[in-house]
């Protein structure tokens, strides 16, 4: 009986061992599994999309959010304002372990938004043991929270004429901006901006701030405009609605380059002749010259003419009379630089207004303009009829004096003269013994008329006789006709109107 009562003891104690090695078996198994649980990374996961979610909603998500650090232009705005607007319009948020990025030390989740993946949460592991000898239990943290947002990079060039301004989303491009680079191309400047993550908006302005067209092409922007390329004149004048442009000198010319919305530029002459130009038209700068004797007068407008003077020479046509009178001079004109021939005002030395018409941008009038009528008082003071008549009884020996007349005759002639000397050699030549086989003559017709006053000493006029001579030779016998016809030069000498030469016409 003792034994049993003493194995009842010792399976007393040794079960009450057993229960009680097997309660804390349990509890130490139950404590581990307690700690591997709580090591799982989803409570911090959901920890932290709480927080995600409460920041966003209070508009906060910038502090927990790490944006990616990328260069941005400075003309670039807060290229996450899109992704901010979306993940504040989110409805539902869920979270999940990203395929593939489960690791002992570090994992990555996604938190979606309304099924879409808008951000990724980097756990990190900051200890880690073995429970057991079989689980592993890792005390993790929050580290970033990074957006999920694809950004494109782009670059942007404008290119425009130097003097055209450009703006960017409202702001201005210059060579001196920051985040712009420039170079000169074709005449133009081309802008460069990079670091860009949305294409902008180009404006151009011309440089009076009138907006043009742009076209635009893979971010490439260049101007609508005119160019205008133009070698002109110095003496010229150019201008855009107004504005006077400005040229450089090139081999004594002026260049102009210049850029406009204008589709055509005013291109003005030195004499105020205007010109529309338009890209290729023709710029037609012409010279002119003529030349017209001294005794007439040329206005343009209300300018002087004697700027425009290059010679004054003798007339041929007169250069006998030179000696005895003031004789008309040819003068000659010059206009350079015209847009058009110079539409000129003419009138001659009885101030008559006489056309003329430019022949390859020349034109020349040597001759003096006749009066059709002899003034009465001409006539009366020099009569030059008679005189004329004697010149022609002279000639066919019918003029009373010494040496077949010529005695009579030389006191209407000038000593020295052509005329004088031809007239002389004549009387004492045998041609006019061959004169006098005539019976009578007699003045049928005279007319006078083309008066011209050179000055107060001299003048012409034309003289027309028509003679009757009754002939009688062996040969023939009866009435023939001995015509004159010609310009008579008058000249005072010596205090006495004397005939000074003259010019056979070919018709009346």
């Amino acid at each position: 009986m003792k034994d049993k009562a003493i194995f009842r003891t010792i399976y007393g104690i040794l079960l009450a061992a057993i229960i009680l090695f097997a309660d804390f078996a349990v509890d130490y198994v139950q404590a581990n599994i307690n700690e591997y649980e709580d090591s799982q990374p989803y409570h911090v996961v959901e920890a932290a999309m709480d927080d995600f979610i409460e920041a966003v909603k209070n508009g906060n998500a910038d502090e927990l959010i790490v944006y990616p650090d990328i260069e941005i232009s400075p003309y670039e705005n807060d290229i996450f304002a899109e992704y901010k607007k979306k993940i504040a319009n989110v409805s539902e948020w869920t979270w999940k372990i990203l395929s593939g990025s489960y690791s002992e030390t570090e994992q990555i989740y996604g938190f979606y938004g309304d099924g879409e993946l808008l951000a990724k949460l980097q756990l990190k592991c900051d200890d880690s043991k073995i429970i057991m000898e079989i689980l592993t239990s890792n005390r993790w943290s929050n580290g970033k929270i990074s957006p999920v947002v694809t950004l494109t990079k782009y670059t942007q060039c404008i290119d425009i004429p130097s003097n055209f301004m450009a703006k960017l989303d409202g702001r201005d491009v210059t060579k001196t901006s920051d985040g712009v680079t420039w170079e000169e191309r074709n005449g133009n400047v081309v802008y460069t901006i990079d670091n860009l993550y949305n294409l902008k908006d180009v404006r151009v302005f011309d440089q009076y701030g009138n907006e043009c067209g742009t076209v635009s092409e893979n971010g490439y922007v260049t101007a609508k405009y005119n160019n205008y390329n133009l070698i002109l004149p110095t003496s010229f004048i150019v201008s855009d609605k107004g504005k006077l442009l400005k040229g450089y000198p090139e081999n004594g010319s002026v260049h102009y380059e210049y850029a406009t919305l204008s589709d055509s530029l005013l291109i003005e002459d030195d004499y105020g002749h205007k010109m529309e130009y338009r890209n290729g038209d023709d710029v037609t700068v012409s010279d002119v010259a003529f030349k017209i004797p001294d005794c007439f007068t040329v206005k343009w407008g209300d300018r002087d003419m004697q700027e425009f003077v290059v010679s004054r020479e003798a007339n041929e046509a007169y250069a006998e009379f030179e000696k005895f009178a003031e004789m008309p001079r040819l003068v000659s004109y010059r206009i350079t630089g015209l847009l058009k021939l110079p539409e000129l005002e003419l009138t001659d030395n009885f101030n008559r207004r006489i056309d003329y018409e430019f022949e390859h941008n020349y034109f020349e009038i040597s001759d003096i303009y006749p009066m059709e009528t002899v003034p009465k008082e001409v006539i009366e003071a020099v009569d030059p009829v008679s005189i004329v008549k004697n010149y022609s009884l002279f000639l066919t020996n019918d003029l009373e004096g010494d040496q077949h007349g010529f005695g009579a005759l030389k006191e209407y002639l000038i000593e020295g003269t052509d005329l004088y000397e031809n007239s002389y050699k004549y009387a004492t030549g045998k041609d006019i013994t061959w004169m006098d086989q005539h019976d009578y003559t007699e003045f049928i017709e005279e007319k006078i008329s083309n008066y011209i006053m050179y000055d107060e000493k001299m003048f012409s006029c034309d003289v027309y006789l028509k003679k009757e001579i009754y002939i009688r030779t062996k040969y023939e016998t009866g009435e023939i006709y001995d015509e004159t016809n010609s310009t008579f030069f008058f000249c005072l000498h010596d205090g006495k109107w004397k005939l000074a030469g003259l010019r056979a016409k070919m018709e009346n």
